[in-house]
């Protein structure tokens, strides 16, 4: 009867962690480049002895891992010169406040004071050689299909774009970006990428599979909490009959 109990509470606290994943996904439909996250589930039985460690053995469930869907979402034309999606594999490389090398799928870019393409972050997008500098006073630039970043008509630069072999390498660092793990396989430049010039790459998030996912989420949950419920007024019976 504990191993019920235990399994029913269980339940409902990997359920409870399966509904943030969704609102997390909801919250991001409209997103520009954000990419779902998909729940996975492990049963305590398929898990080591180490792992049930204060469990009930072979009884329960809990979210093993939130896994990252990195299909393509659709393209939107917003007309904005530096709105840009892949067509196809590939990240955007970018630069981080501190340095560090980040890939994102969200091609939303501005320019900053300094002339340099930017996310709204602050982070420089990268090509080959670095930073891209657009000279002081361009007053046009044009990214082309291939990635060359033309100012002025003058090339200046061809964005860098990378294609992950294990894209479960990839781990968030909260929006729409993402680092490699320590031990990853670095990526290699893409040489035949294509870009789409004032397009941006929408959210993958289908919102009414969300819904329908939070519907049966929330309906898992009461059926845990009617189970708990169900033990513990029988537990009272019992203990009532024991005294």
């Amino acid at each position: 009867m504990i191993v019920g109990l235990f399994t029913g509470a269980s339940s409902m606290v990997s359920q409870g962690d399966y509904q943030a994943v969704i609102a997390r996904n909801l919250a991001n439909v409209n997103t520009a480049g954000y990419k779902k996250n998909v729940a996975v589930f492990q049963s305590y039985m398929s898990g080591s002895n180490e792992e049930q460690t204060n469990t009930a053995s072979g009884t329960g469930s809990s979210l093993g891992k939130i896994s990252t869907d990195f299909s393509q979402g659709m393209l939107e034309y917003t007309g904005n010169d530096l709105d840009i999606s892949i067509k196809g594999e590939g990240f955007f490389t970018v630069q981080a406040s501190d340095g560090s090398t980040l890939y994102t799928r969200k091609g939303q870019f501005m320019l900053s004071r300094d002339m340099k393409i930017v996310t709204p972050d602050g982070w420089s997008l990268l090509s080959s050689g670095g930073e891209i500098q657009l000279p002081q006073n361009a007053k046009s630039v044009t990214i082309k299909g291939n990635g060359s970043v033309v100012a002025d008509g003058k090339e200046i630069g061809k964005i860098r774009i990378v294609k992950v072999s294990k894209l479960s390498t990839l781990e968030s660092v909260g929006g729409c970006a993402y680092r490699l793990s320590d031990n990853a396989q670095p990526p290699e430049d893409s040489a035949d990428a294509e870009i789409a010039n004032r397009y941006l790459e929408k959210s993958n998030v289908n919102a009414v599979d969300e819904m329908v996912n939070m519907i049966a989420n929330m309906r898992g949950f009461q059926v845990g909490h009617k189970v708990t419920d169900s033990i513990d007024e029988t537990l009272k019976k019992l203990i009532q009959l024991a005294t």
